[in-house]
């Protein structure tokens, strides 16, 4: 590019000379002046594409940076103890365990545990209400002098199964904020420090905003809706259009089994959520601290020298841009 710049520098003072000198012809001077014209048009389109170029070259010393970073990166890893990626590893797996283990006990104990305490409170409702204290037989129905009482009793222990139900979320959700606590997160930062700047960023950024997402479930402050109520409104208002005169007991049954049904699906979806966010951010980190160790162990394998040369064609590398870098400084500088 320089030797092309030159002769174009050379052409416009040889141009420069002939307009200076009295004794060329007009018709020479006029020539040259149309000449010195096309060689600014080659000039300009030179300096366009010496800035266009110079532009390029930046995302190229970029990409060099990328690999001298991915370089030294190398001798951090290798340095990592390995009893500190296994501790984690071991910490990790443990966290996941614990984690597995009590999103089982949730699908069964727990369910079962809402599910018999309704259904306790479904016997004592029949034993006050629909059993005849003088023989102590079920009676088939209500009279309409015990429908309205009976309407609010069930209501207000719709009311306290939703709000154990609710109170059995929270619980487990701190069960589980608990388990995931125990993970050194410090410890992986300094281990995701020693990665290359650009896997680093995106690795930390990704943890960070699972952190954040992780940490809004674990908020057990936070408002929680009425998971039963709103699941079983339909069928409430339909039990209670059905009892505008008496209340049938085998309506009751029906509607004390349509409770049943919901409990377990107003108690299990919002921790599963929680649950599944928890699981994929621990198989994460399991993932990172395999691909650490693989690292680690193939690092570990490569010569000194391989190293050394791998240093001398990253220089050389850098060497050959910054020639092309000076070629574009100096067009840019002489062609204004």
């Amino acid at each position: 590019m320089n030797e092309s710049l030159n002769a174009f520098l050379a052409i416009n003072q040889a141009i420069q000379f002939i307009q200076n000198n009295k004794d060329e012809s007009s018709e020479l001077k006029q020539s040259v002046t149309d000449l010195s014209q096309s060689v600014q048009s080659c000039t300009e389109e030179m300096r366009n594409f010496a800035q266009k170029l110079d532009k390029l070259l930046k995302n190229c010393y970029q990409d060099l940076d990328q690999a001298e970073e991915v370089w030294n990166s190398k001798a951090r890893i290798v340095s990592i103890p390995k009893d500190e990626i296994w501790a984690q590893i071991a910490q990790i797996s443990n966290v996941e365990v614990r984690i597995r283990n009590l999103r089982k006990k949730c699908q069964t104990e727990v369910v079962q545990e809402m599910e018999q305490a309704w259904s306790n409170r479904v016997i004592e409702l029949k034993r006050q209400w629909f059993t005849e204290k003088n023989t102590g037989k079920l009676k088939s129905e209500l009279g309409l002098s015990d429908k309205d009482g009976f309407i609010k009793i069930v209501e207000r222990e719709l009311m306290e199964q939703n709000r154990k139900i609710i109170l059995a979320i929270k619980h487990n959700i701190e069960l589980l904020s608990e388990d995931f606590s125990i993970f050194n997160i410090h410890k992986l930062d300094s281990h995701v420090s020693c990665l290359e700047s650009k896997y680093k960023n995106k690795l930390m950024s990704k943890i960070n905003d699972e952190i954040v997402r992780i940490n809004l479930f674990f908020n057990v402050k936070h408002t929680f809706p009425n998971p039963l109520i709103d699941l079983i409104k339909p069928s409430w208002e339909a039990f209670r259009k059905d009892c505008f005169l008496v209340v049938k007991i085998e309506k009751f049954d029906d509607f004390s089994n349509t409770v049943l049904l919901f409990t377990e699906s107003s108690l299990l979806p919002r921790l599963n959520k929680c649950f599944n966010l928890a699981i994929s951010i621990v198989r994460f980190y399991l993932t990172f601290y395999d691909d650490l160790l693989e690292k680690q162990h193939r690092y570990e394998q490569e010569i000194p020298e391989k190293w050394q040369s791998e240093k001398q064609s990253l220089d050389q590398l850098r060497s050959q841009l910054d020639k092309v870098q000076t070629e574009i400084n100096h067009i840019l500088n002489y062609i204004s």
